[in-house]
């Protein structure tokens, strides 16, 4: 004799597996923890920010010459920052799975690139540069499953005191401006409990971003040695920011202001309807150095270079390509 209940329960069983699968459980986050890896994060970037927003505009030349010297070009490169904390970050929110780390140290790249063009002023020995650099949000989506959008913008003036043919060897002193605005975001298709220190809520289908932004005045130096094929060149830098960084979340059916005070002691910086926000802002000083060659071809430059930032004891590199006269 056949029992007839059995086949229905193991049909009923794998039915439940399967639905284990299909319906996604919600993500829980405890406010507790999401601090303490924000505050590591925070630190980590306030320094890498006006460090990274130096990338573009290091051409080789202290000085192009007057007018119509002038050249246009492309650089793009990266600093070095802890994997750690900006692995943690992006995974805690669930943003973004980071699985790399640069060659066999423990670091991360952060990248960046920018158009660039420079032009020599008539009468006076003095040079202007501007760059702009940016990343469209949707350009990566559909390979890494979140949004990364990255601008980048500079300028500089420089003053060349030193023109040497015979030796030969420019040395030139500058002032620059460098603003640099980021953030990785995903739209998140379950949802996300918050809990901790008494305070517990969802937030349906809410966009999670980490966010970025730093805006900097530079004074520089570099001495270039111009020969032939071949420009060695050097030169050190001194900024001021104003940085900041943390996070986003929002979401449509977000009411928390009854939660406003709770979240606050967990570093939360503003509160809305419909979205909150933690926020770290600081006022780095930077001082870095840079240095390396190009290769000049007939009117072509290819650059190299490396940078190195004290206070944050990290390590950057561009690469520049450009047409130069």
């Amino acid at each position: 004799m056949i029992h007839s209940g059995k086949p229905i329960l193991i049909f009923l069983v794998i039915l439940m597996l399967i639905a284990s699968q299909v319906f996604a459980v919600d993500t829980t986050i405890d406010f507790s923890q999401l601090q303490k890896i924000t505050e590591s994060f925070s630190e980590e970037m306030l320094h890498v920010l006006p460090f990274s927003s130096t990338i573009g505009l290091n051409w080789s030349d202290a000085y192009i010459g007057s007018f119509p010297h002038f050249g246009i070009g492309i650089s793009a490169g990266a600093v070095m920052m802890d994997y750690e904390k900006i692995k943690n970050m992006l995974e805690y929110l669930k943003v973004l799975k980071v699985d790399y780390t640069t060659f066999a140290l423990d670091m991360f790249l952060l990248p960046a690139y920018s158009f660039d063009a420079r032009i020599g002023l008539p009468v006076i020995p003095v040079d202007f540069g501007v760059k702009f650099g940016y990343l469209p949000p949707k350009l990566l989506s559909s390979y890494l499953r979140a949004e990364i959008k990255n601008t980048l913008i500079g300028a500089d003036v420089r003053y060349v005191i030193v023109n040497s043919k015979v030796l030969p060897m420019r040395l030139s002193v500058g002032l620059g401006f460098n603003y640099l605005n980021g953030e990785v975001s995903k739209e998140f298709t379950d949802n996300i409990n918050f809990t901790g220190g008494g305070i517990n809520f969802k937030a349906d289908k809410p966009t999670v971003g980490v966010i970025w932004k730093t805006t900097n005045i530079e004074l520089k130096m570099q001495a270039s040695f111009p020969y032939k094929i071949l420009t060695p060149y050097a030169g050190a830098g001194f900024s001021i920011s104003l940085s900041e960084t943390g996070y986003r979340i929002s979401a449509s059916n977000l009411s928390i202001n009854a939660e406003e005070e709770k979240m606050k002691r967990f570093g939360v910086t503003k509160v809305e309807l419909g979205k909150f926000e933690a926020i770290t802002k600081g006022k780095p000083m930077n001082t870095r150095v840079f240095g390396g060659l190009s290769f000049n071809l007939v009117y072509a430059r290819l650059d190299l270079t490396g940078m190195y930032e004290f206070f944050g004891g990290n390590f950057g590199a561009t690469l520049g390509l450009r047409f130069q006269m």
